[in-house]
């Protein structure tokens, strides 16, 4: 895993090694307003400094939008929006997490990553279908690390099939001049 943009703290975990006991689960934590949340860091490509994506006609409301990462266009999808909570204005901190959904590359944009550390298996619990919150749907499981709660997207579940589907019909659509330098044409 890599990370690119700012040099400030967060983006200090460059210089981190990935390295845990067998019986530790290595957690990317990282907020979406007042909650912690945690990836698993193997699934977790690379973390990029948060550039606006370029908007997307007829995608869901989720998404974004796309941009180029490494020669590939990929959706961007906002957190905070599929999880129902308003858009923050102020987008310094906020950065992409890159990862790989039901084998598709895509982006998942946060407030900002806050950590990342290994967490004992014996301290994660699954998650029962205990609400129907939006972001609650997205959980796997749930961590405790001294006294934080840090809740374990599963990111299987973050974009569905039929949502998928449409976003590889756009992208392929946009694909083209997006990636020969042109501003792509929204309709």
């Amino acid at each position: 895993m890599k990370m690119t943009g700012k040099t400030d703290n967060t983006m200090d975990l460059l210089n981190l090694q990935f390295t845990g006991a067998e019986n530790e689960k290595q957690l990317i934590v990282f907020t979406v307003g007042d909650e912690e949340f945690g990836l698993d860091v193997l699934r977790v490509q690379e973390i990029i400094r948060y550039t606006p994506p370029i908007k997307v006609p007829n995608a869901p409301a989720h998404v974004e939008g796309v941009i180029d990462f490494r020669g590939e266009v990929i959706p961007v999808l906002c957190l905070r929006e599929k999880f129902g909570l308003p858009v923050l204005e102020n987008k310094e901190y906020m950065v992409i997490i890159v990862v790989e959904v039901n084998g598709k590359i895509l982006g998942l944009i946060v407030d900002q990553v806050s950590d990342i550390l290994n967490l004992p298996e014996e301290k994660i619990q699954e998650t029962p279908e205990f609400s129907s919150r939006e972001k609650t749907k997205y959980l796997k499981s749930v961590g405790k690390f001294g006294d934080r709660l840090i809740l374990l997207l599963d990111l299987d579940k973050i974009i569905n099939l039929e949502d998928q589907e449409q976003l590889e019909e756009i992208i392929a659509e946009k694909e083209e001049e997006f990636l020969d330098g042109e501003k792509p044409e929204l309709d």
